[in-house]
């Protein structure tokens, strides 16, 4: 990819805002953790069916991440020294060129323009970009994973 391409500017608009009451990033249980997506009331229509589905996909702009050098592009994952060094991509970081989250959640329900989950782990008023229904199909049967990934999780449980 050229410089010139990777300068272009992407233009995206939230569509709606997480309400919640996690105001910092912390050692949080994120999978008790619940939201409300309030979606711009322009976007009412565009909700309709979202409620036969038990989870979807949030697509959402980290604005409160720090700013991204290049010099971060090795990292420890959750910043804990005890785990391998690797790359940015390797990780859930929220430091990333892009600073884009993306989390599976069940939907717990809709009312008009809010839908209310559980499992996202984004700050009171982050701008949500888009939402997708999650598909059976969407699960990778055979998938794997690093090993620090596993200590990861037996770390914070």
């Amino acid at each position: 990819m050229s410089q010139a391409e990777r300068q272009m500017p992407i233009e995206l608009h939230p569509i709606a805002r997480v309400k919640n009451n996690v105001l910092e990033k912390g050692k949080l249980h994120w999978q008790n953790v619940e939201s409300e997506l309030v979606f711009d009331p322009s976007f009412v229509d565009a909700l309709d069916g979202i409620d036969e589905f038990s989870h979807i996909i949030v697509i959402f702009h980290m604005n409160r991440s720090p700013d991204w050098e290049n010099s971060m592009s090795m990292t420890h994952p959750q910043m804990r020294p005890e785990l391998p060094l690797v790359g940015v991509f390797a990780t859930r970081s929220p430091v990333r060129p892009n600073p884009l989250g993306m989390t599976i959640v069940k939907l717990l329900e809709r009312k008009g323009n809010v839908l209310r989950v559980v499992g996202l782990d984004a700050l009171d008023d982050t701008p949500v970009l888009d939402i997708k229904g999650y598909f059976t199909s969407d699960s990778a049967a055979d998938a794997r994973v690093p090993e620090w990934v596993h200590k990861l999780h037996q770390q914070n449980q």
